[in-house]
């Protein structure tokens, strides 16, 4: 929300005429409050009380505005798509793109799609086993079921096969468009009014290779701080390092070239607050994993755009099962070395509990201890999915400990439902809500799920029966455990108290300003207020 916006916003709040601003979604801010239905009286005052009170008079509104439409399909989306989202913490980047957009680049490239497997190859790979992508037909809806879960029934494939059977048919072109991906993403979080993205994409790569070759035979966890030193005396680290630098360097600036942010004219996606996680295989390579951990920790030091670490691909993978202890033994060592030494600021949160007993291989236990591990061994901050929770062993007191720590969980309904087919009751959604336990949606892979946020804010009213105050709460929680630096908008969370310095509801005094100014975190969290007001009082 650009300054003019907040300003007139904050106009309206206190009876004071003003001229508009840049607009947005659901914008209305050039209005005063007279001119909602809670009037003003002649000396000018708020006929719905003090600002505080019109506040909750307006949020009252939009929770039974929401009520209301339910059983209206075409009101709930525009609702849905305009209500202000925080931010969406768990985005794989590659799985974020649509199908149709990813043809689209496959096209403009010349590339080809193998006509059996679907698979894309490069233009200088196209033989007569491939066909130049379509622009529309049964050759080309046939991709788009292959690239996606578009109309997939189970049958002799499962939904999880489907799901993650999708990357490496689109690989080719996702690899060549990182930026317009990127780009791509900041433009669907502002279509939806989201304030803040967490994209995942392989990062750390340079110096993941150079600890494969600097480390032979078997790695167990005694052997990591040996490694580690091994690792930091190689003559090539630093260079390898920078070379990993440099792609999120890179990344940082080409997404917002490829939006055209530099223009007269830059597009809302421009304002949209985008931060990078370092995304690394857990069916690697041990010593490469290792490898890449470590240049995320060293990266975080050195810059703002990487803010996190995650270990990605199924849980369930045989390698990811075998080495699931010395993960977490890596990601301790590296707390250890970076975290408790305030070496790097960088943060971990971890797939864990993406599991279930149909996909776990005979005997296995995983189920019964990852989401513990994650928390307890590796420091995770937030945890993906969780959806095994009540499978772990003592979950009542797991859950205790994960809200005693503000360990937020990262809940992704529709692939918990293609992947797993966990849904409705059977999620453990509403176990973490009375347990305390922090909570944000995310889209996980919206493209490939076909979904969006506003479709995870949907199911998460018609499949668990969420309402417009816990939607809220939920957006709020989004950047309250986003892992962006600076201190917090709020002296309570679960009250809805800011610091004393940034009232809500009056423009920012020079102290707030500066608590604004100087932390990223205080900042998106009052452009997040400040669309509620927007959104609310529109209601």
């Amino acid at each position: 929300m650009s300054p003019a916006v907040r300003v007139c916003l904050l106009a309206a709040l206190l009876v004071i005429g003003c001229d508009g601003g840049d607009g947005g979604v659901g914008s209305d801010v050039d209005a005063t409050a007279s001119d909602v239905d809670a009037g003003s009286s002649p000396d000018g005052a708020l006929a719905c009380g003090t600002p505080a009170e019109c506040a909750a008079y307006w949020e009252q509104r939009a929770a039974d505005r929401l009520d209301a439409i339910l059983g209206d399909p075409t009101a709930l989306t525009t609702f849905l798509r305009d209500v202000p989202k925080g931010g969406d913490l768990h985005n794989h980047l590659s799985g974020a793109v649509y199908a149709e957009t990813y043809l689209e680049w496959a096209r403009d490239d010349a590339d080809c799609i193998n006509t059996s497997t679907h698979t894309a190859v490069y233009a200088s790979q196209c033989s007569t086993s491939t066909q130049p992508v379509p622009v529309s037909g049964a050759f080309y809806d046939q991709i788009v079921r292959a690239w996606s879960m578009q109309d997939f029934v189970a049958g002799a494939q499962t939904g999880r096969d489907h799901f993650f059977a999708t990357f490496s048919k689109f690989g080719a072109v996702a690899g060549a468009h990182r930026n317009d991906s990127i780009a791509d993403v900041a433009r669907r979080a502002a279509d939806e009014n989201q304030v803040y993205v967490e994209t995942m994409f392989n990062l750390g790569t340079n110096v993941g290779s150079l600890a494969a070759s600097v480390w032979s035979g078997t790695l167990t966890a005694t052997d990591l701080p040996t490694f580690y030193s091994q690792l930091k005396a190689n003559a090539q680290f630093a260079t390898r390092l920078t070379s990993d630098l440099n792609a999120v360097t890179s990344a940082g600036s080409g997404y917002r070239t490829a939006l055209g942010c530099a223009d007269a004219n830059p597009p809302p996606a421009c304002d949209v607050v985008v931060r990078f996680t370092a995304q690394v295989s857990r069916t690697g390579a041990n010593d490469q994993i290792f490898g890449q951990l470590v240049s995320a920790f060293e990266m975080g030091a050195m810059s703002p755009q990487i803010v996190g670490v995650n270990l990605s691909s199924p849980e369930d993978n045989t390698s990811a099962l075998n080495n699931y202890e010395l993960h977490m033994a890596m990601l301790d060592f590296l707390y250890q070395t970076y975290t408790v030494t305030a070496l790097s600021p960088m943060r971990v949160s971890l797939h864990a509990g993406e599991l279930v007993p149909s996909i776990l291989p005979p005997g296995s236990t995983a189920n019964t201890f990852h989401i513990r591990r994650a928390v307890e061994v590796a420091h995770a901050s937030r945890i993906g999915h969780g959806v095994d929770i009540l499978s772990e062993t003592n979950s009542a007191e797991l859950l205790g400990t994960m809200r005693d720590r503000g360990v937020l969980v990262e809940v992704c309904l529709s692939s918990n439902d293609q992947i797993l087919e966990v849904s409705g009751a059977s999620h453990p959604l509403a176990q973490y809500l009375a347990s305390g336990v922090p909570v944000a949606l995310a889209t996980d892979d919206q493209g490939v799920s076909r979904s969006s946020m506003a479709g995870e804010y949907r199911l998460a009213i018609e499949d668990q029966q969420l309402r417009y105050r816990q939607l809220k709460a939920i957006a709020r929680n989004s950047l309250e455990h986003a892992f962006l630096p600076g201190t917090s908008l709020w002296s309570s969370l679960g009250s809805a108290q800011p610091v004393a310095t940034c009232p809500l509801w009056e423009t920012p005094s020079s102290a707030c300003q500066q608590l604004l100014d100087a932390s990223a975190r205080a900042h998106a969290q009052w452009d997040l207020e400040q669309r509620f007001l927007t959104f609310e009082r529109a209601q």
